[in-house]
């Protein structure tokens, strides 16, 4: 076998050149890996989900402010007040699950273990992380990357 770069003789079982240093195959399962491997793209059902019930449960609170307003006599027993405290307080309630799945996910792709998205729960020292972890580049490693 000769070297196509410098035309010295080499053995078949060599991979690189021994006078010039050139490789003698050419790299191409580092080419292919690069063309196959495709970007994983993010479903949008969670996200068309989450958009769906946010809007759903501000159009049912405005609803239900409102007829609090036109039909007061009906809205002066505590269950009903309870129940109008309630559903005002349900689209933070999703937007906050929302952002904690978000986290999660986040938390997945680079690698570690998504139950540490969990301290958000421990006062500042455990956000201050986690915002360290959401901001820290993924591994290659990762099925998502």
């Amino acid at each position: 076998m000769i070297c196509k770069y410098c035309g010295n003789p080499v053995s078949a079982k060599a991979e690189f050149c021994s006078m010039c240093g050139r490789p003698l195959i050419d790299i191409v399962e580092k080419h292919d890996y690069l063309e196959k491997k495709q970007k994983k793209v993010m479903k949008r059902a969670p996200f068309a989900l989450f958009t769906v019930l946010l809007v759903v449960s501000i159009l049912s609170c405005m609803v239900v402010e409102q007829s609090a307003v036109l039909y007061p006599e009906k809205y002066t027993d505590g269950v009903s007040l309870c129940f109008l405290k309630l559903s005002s307080m349900l689209p933070a309630v999703l937007t906050l699950l929302y952002c904690f799945f978000c986290v999660r996910r986040r938390i997945r792709d680079i690698g570690k273990n998504p139950s540490y998205s969990l301290l958000v729960m421990m006062p500042i020292v455990g956000q201050i992380y986690l915002i360290y972890l959401c901001f820290k580049r993924s591994v290659p490693a990762s099925c998502y990357r």
